[in-house]
């Protein structure tokens, strides 16, 4: 099973517990060190055409480490320097444990624009 990029074996079972996702992010943030990210931009919208740009700065949530490890992961190649696509799939399951983790307005928005299936590009600020 992947979830948030990161494989799981088929024997923990198809519903993991959320404290088994944090540890094994923590773990991920810890080996790719993401201390050199301190905003996270996103754009939402087709590329070339009208788009929507979020700026997301809360460090302390469990979506600004989510979404940093995306960026520093090597396993997702960007269309351009630095921009990598977020999948529905990923954005998905990072807002719904955002939204168990974190409560915070600026994270909780956001959690609201992934509901969208809209594309969306993400990158270092």
């Amino acid at each position: 099973m992947f979830y948030l990029g990161m494989h799981f074996p088929a024997d923990m079972g198809n519903s993991l517990d959320t404290s088994v996702i944090v540890e094994k992010l923590d773990a991920q943030v810890a080996e790719l060190g993401i201390d050199d990210i301190n905003v996270i931009e996103l754009e939402m919208g087709l590329r070339g055409k009208e788009c929507t740009t979020f700026t997301y700065t809360n460090k302390d949530t469990f979506m600004f480490k989510a979404l940093a490890a995306y960026l520093k992961d090597d396993t997702y190649v960007g269309s351009k320097e630095g921009e990598k696509y977020l999948v529905y799939t990923n954005r998905y399951q990072i807002a719904e444990l955002s939204k168990k983790l974190d409560s915070d307005d600026e994270t909780m928005a956001l959690c609201k624009v992934f509901d969208s299936m809209e594309q969306f590009r993400v990158k270092a600020a």
